[in-house]
């Protein structure tokens, strides 16, 4: 079995959120620890930094890991989605998975003959990434949850070192409840008897929520306002709005871990956060791309409410400091709500509609005609639209690749070919 075999057995032979949306989501962790079961619960022999949240949980995770690594530990990273290579959702010490072990598991798998029961993509990858941290000794597993928490597959973890719930806005409603409050209990459900917890900045009342979560598990809790004084000392002039968002979050996991006697020095800690997406290989959150003699691009897959509208200020700063204008390449998948987030789009930016290439996503001129307001050209290819953007901008202007993650991941994976100079 090759490589590309293997990952498109994940891909056709099992349930996936990324490609079927709804249809492919499980309400129960049964299927994940007969998973694990099969596999000789490797999960047992780790030790883990548990990340929850609607914004922000995959930057920590990348953050606290580039740290951890950078103090001389061993680190597994389990995120998702992938961008352009399966492989991203599993790292250690960043790099990515070999081929040769995910073709093993799926074989591994396949041979099983069903005794592994009918698990989903997201309960065999994660079975996968738990069996890859235990073979490569890893000291510690960085763990971003899929989606929400108590549920979550990531959930049948033993009791991590510290258990961390970044922002939390409205999203997946259908599955988490209809409210700030509702989808901020069924975060908490990742909190663990007298496990330390840290709270990123949040609404009220999602904190009051995840307060009461904390007290019932007997949890001794750490803010991440309580360090954002420190944290600002970590940051270089030009940090983008992410790295200013998450960083007081993964500042006060690690000093939890330091607490907890995890030795990790100042000097890791500042490298780790200063540089922590080359160090991590993390991609598609405001990652600039500078086109020799272009406008500057900016990929960022901000997709509900918070994310846009953080995204959309950040951009107006860069604008205005460029002089330039706006231009948005804007796809979205079709099984979500779209007009609040897109009301938060501005009517003086240029827009190129698109769609990605997955199942999920929403037809261009759909997109387009969601809101009127917004004119624009449908080129239903990400990586066309950002051509047709480059080609109509000046040097000045900022083009934004958003709407979807999977609108980011087609233009990461397309424009080295067909993007003059594009940075591989």
């Amino acid at each position: 079995m090759t490589y590309a075999e293997a990952v498109n057995a994940l891909f056709t032979q099992l349930p996936m959120f990324q490609r079927q949306g709804p249809a492919a989501y499980k309400a129960d962790l049964s299927a994940t620890r007969l998973v694990c079961a099969a596999l000789g619960n490797p999960e047992k022999d780790l030790k883990f930094v548990h990340v929850a949240g609607t914004n922000g949980k995959g930057t920590v995770c990348h953050m606290v890991a580039a740290a951890l690594q950078q103090a001389g530990c061993r680190v597994g990273l389990f995120t998702s989605p992938h961008l352009v290579d399966f492989r991203e959702r599993i790292r250690v010490n960043g790099e990515c998975i070999p081929e040769k072990a995910v073709v093993n598991f799926v074989v591994r798998w396949q041979a099983s003959e069903g005794t592994w029961g009918t698990p989903s993509f997201f309960e065999l990858t994660f079975g996968m990434a738990l069996v890859h941290f235990a073979q490569l000794q890893c000291d510690v597993v960085v763990l971003e949850t899929g989606m929400g928490g108590r549920l979550d597959s990531t959930n049948v973890i033993p009791a991590p070192e510290v258990a961390v719930v970044t922002n939390i806005g409205l999203d997946h409603q259908q599955f988490l409840g209809p409210d700030i409050r509702s989808i901020a209990k069924e975060k908490g459900g990742i909190f663990k008897d007298g496990v330390p917890v840290v709270l990123g900045p949040m609404r009220p009342e999602a904190q009051s929520e995840l307060l009461a979560a904390a007290l019932r598990s007997s949890s001794e809790v750490h803010f991440a306002r309580d360090v954002e004084g420190e944290a600002s000392a970590h940051l270089h002039e030009e940090a983008s709005f992410v790295t200013r968002q998450n960083l007081s979050t993964a500042l006060a996991t690690l000093k939890v871990l330091q607490a907890r006697d995890w030795a990790i020095s100042k000097e890791a800690i500042q490298s780790g956060l200063s540089d922590y997406a080359a160090i991590t290989g993390q991609r598609g959150r405001w990652q600039e791309v500078a086109v020799p003699r272009q406008p500057l691009v900016i990929l960022d897959g901000a997709h509900n409410i918070d994310g846009v509208a953080a995204m959309v200020r950040a951009l107006e700063a860069k604008v205005q400091t460029r002089g330039g204008r706006l231009w948005v390449i804007w796809g979205a998948v079709a099984d979500k709500d779209h007009h609040e987030v897109m009301s938060l789009l501005p009517e003086n930016a240029s827009f190129v509609w698109c769609a990605a290439d997955i199942p999920r996503a929403m037809e261009a001129s759909k997109v387009a005609s969601l809101r009127p307001a917004l004119s624009g050209a449908v080129v239903s290819v990400p990586v066309e639209a950002l051509a047709h953007a480059m080609d109509a901008a000046g040097e000045n202007d900022v083009i934004w690749v958003g709407g979807s993650l999977f609108v980011v991941g087609d233009v990461l994976r397309d424009a080295p070919q067909r993007i003059a100079d594009w940075p591989v």
